[in-house]
């Protein structure tokens, strides 16, 4: 057995990664993030020619595993990947806004603890707020407070950053997430009693594919989870 096969036999798909291989043009690439999907055999280009290999899709959880940006192809002599311990809230990042995980593939943006511009000079958070970074116009990024959506910071996509990931059963502070598609909660339908105090689109986001039957889904901020679904008349229906 070789070392690759030993190593894709210590994951499987959901797990938190870090993996080195080739990107879809042949440059060394390093991810870390979630494996999106089981590891696919395939045949790439290597040193040449073609060889066998294995695909691994890894990033943020929730993400198509078809999106391009997200392959990390591994070779019997080049390539590795190990489980890696998954980042809680508290650990700090000061680096570039594209660093952050899911910046090139979540169209409806990233959710993250944010502590203020970072760089060279700056040896410390600011204050945390959750926060939303969504791409403007022009290479520009705003960085946007999820409970009032007041603008907290425009950014380049190389500009430093103090960030670190969002809780995964907390909105920051106490306070509910604000989403341009929230439903009043005077609106929302009855839900059972372990989820009546629970905002419906307060820990999640909606997805870009639409459910024919159901609605839009609804998905966990960090997880990607399915969490309900958003009908067609605003209402938010909880997943069973």
């Amino acid at each position: 057995m070789t070392t690759l096969d030993a190593a894709l036999m210590k994951i499987t798909a959901g797990d938190y990664v870090t993996a080195r291989g080739t990107d879809t043009r042949g440059h060394e690439v390093t991810r870390t993030g979630t494996l999106l999907a089981p590891p696919q055999k395939v045949k790439a280009q290597f040193g040449g020619r073609k060889e066998d290999a294995v695909r691994l899709c890894i990033g943020l959880a929730g993400t198509d595993p078809s999106q391009r940006s997200t392959w990390t192809t591994l070779f019997p002599d080049f390539g590795f990947v190990e489980p890696t311990r998954k980042p809680t809230s508290n650990d700090w990042t000061n680096g570039p806004l594209s660093k952050v995980p899911g910046m090139r593939t979540a169209d409806e943006g990233v959710v993250v603890r944010f502590g203020g511009k970072g760089g060279k000079r700056s040896t410390e958070p600011a204050k945390p707020a959750l926060a939303r970074i969504r791409h403007v116009d022009n290479g520009r990024y705003e960085i946007r407070d999820v409970a009032t959506d007041e603008v907290l910071l425009t950014v380049a996509w190389q500009t430093a950053i103090w960030w670190a990931p969002a809780p995964e059963d907390e909105t920051g502070d106490g306070e509910p997430a604000a989403d341009e598609h929230e439903v009043p909660v005077e609106e929302a339908p009855p839900v059972p009693p372990a989820q009546a105090r629970r905002g419906v689109l307060y820990e999640g986001w909606l997805s870009a594919e639409e459910h024919t039957e159901l609605g839009r889904a609804v998905l966990h901020l960090t997880s990607g989870r399915v969490i309900g679904w958003l009908t067609t008349d605003g209402q938010f229906r909880p997943a069973a």
